[in-house]
């Protein structure tokens, strides 16, 4: 008799799909985090500081998202973007880590649980979270381009951006640049609205 035409053959699969681990043996697979792109891990070392040494290492990613090209940008995003990168932009911009986790629209216990067990972000709030990163490169390089260094020097435009980014604006249709994070098309609504107001930023 063959196994499709054997009556006991459903029973043995399910008994086969719910049997218990023997004892000693692992009650699941032990998955280990991907390795971390390049484009973070350069921010490992000091990323959970504060102040001065939080600002400059979002500086200092902010410039490298600036300089990679669109196809770096795509393989950091898919391969995982860190926890980490939510910590620093809430230490270097002074807001709560729960506003920035709102804003990348991650549960607080999603967030901890990833933090915990060394996984990035989810995807949704991976891409936000680029998309965040972007509009603070090009505000600053329109705060390059505007003319006097030092008249910007001293513009704190993480706190300003901080702020900003949760502000609901007439030209978005009343919503705020934060949730115009969700997809690339909003993302571009915002750089649009930037890029009118470029040279009154440090106004």
């Amino acid at each position: 008799m063959s196994a499709a035409d054997d009556p006991n053959e459903p029973r043995r699969r399910k008994s086969q799909l719910t049997k218990r681990p023997t004892k000693g043996a692992p009650s699941q697979i032990t998955m280990f985090p991907a390795k971390r792109h390049a484009l973070w891990s350069m921010t490992t070392p000091t990323m959970r500081g504060t102040g001065k040494a939080s600002l400059g290492q979002l500086r200092a990613l902010v410039t490298r998202v600036r300089e990679a090209p669109g196809i770096q940008l795509f393989d950091a995003v898919e391969a995982g973007v860190p926890t980490d990168v939510v910590r620093l932009i809430a230490n270097a911009s002074g807001e709560p880590t729960s506003v920035i986790m709102g804003l990348a629209g991650v549960s607080q216990t999603t967030f901890v649980r990833n933090e915990a067990a060394n996984r990035p972000l989810p995807d949704v709030a991976g891409h936000r979270i680029m998309g965040y990163l972007r509009l603070l490169a090009t505000l600053r390089k329109m705060l390059d381009e505007s003319g006097d260094p030092e008249q910007t020097k001293n513009f704190d435009l993480e706190a300003w951006f901080a702020h900003w980014v949760h502000e609901k604006l007439p030209e978005l249709g009343g919503k705020a640049p934060a949730e115009m994070l969700r997809n690339p098309e909003g993302q571009r609504a915002v750089e649009q609205v930037l890029e009118r107001m470029r040279g009154g930023l440090a106004a």
